[in-house]
């Protein structure tokens, strides 16, 4: 029943959301934590799993489950900064922690994956992007989502040379 009609209307809508919120967030928390305790006996002793590493996958993950969350706000209110801002923060989120996650990770991950960066650089860039749009021209800051189609072309540009090549003679 809620229909804000400025930016400011929707940035106060979204802020009083904070304490419906909280309990969502604390609930993560507990069953991440449950979650921890169950794993941390079944560890085999060859993967080497820092707690750093548990904790930022379930960041992760908790900002993967607010995805269906902000892109209704986005594809409701998709001309208000505010909706923008906050699909904006989840995706640069994600790739931040996307990208934490892969310096975190166990030696032997990091090693077998080879990862590039360049994909999350272009989620990055469009969150970014979207951002600043969203301040200048409200309508067309959608429009910068769109590069992260790119982003399997980017890693696969920038995806290091050291994995071998199975056409190789």
């Amino acid at each position: 029943g809620v229909d804000p009609r400025t930016d400011r209307e929707l940035a106060a809508m979204l802020l009083s959301l904070g304490p419906k919120v909280w309990p969502y967030v604390l609930s993560f928390l507990v069953l991440g934590s449950r979650w921890r305790a169950l794993i941390r006996g079944r560890v085999h002793q060859h993967l080497d799993v820092s707690h750093r590493y548990v904790r930022l996958w379930l960041l992760n993950l908790l900002l993967v489950t607010l995805v269906p969350f902000s892109t209704i706000v986005l594809g409701r209110y998709a001309s208000l900064a505010p909706s923008i801002w906050l699909y904006s923060a989840n995706l640069a989120g994600m790739a931040i922690c996307s990208w934490l996650l892969s310096i975190a990770a166990p030696a032997a991950e990091r090693e077998q994956r080879g990862d590039s960066p360049a994909g999350l650089i272009v989620f990055l860039f469009s969150a970014a992007l979207a951002a600043a749009l969203s301040v200048l021209n409200t309508p067309w800051a959608c429009a910068a989502f769109l590069l992260n189609g790119l982003s399997p072309l980017a890693e696969r540009a920038f995806s290091r040379g050291d994995e071998p090549n199975p056409n190789a003679g």
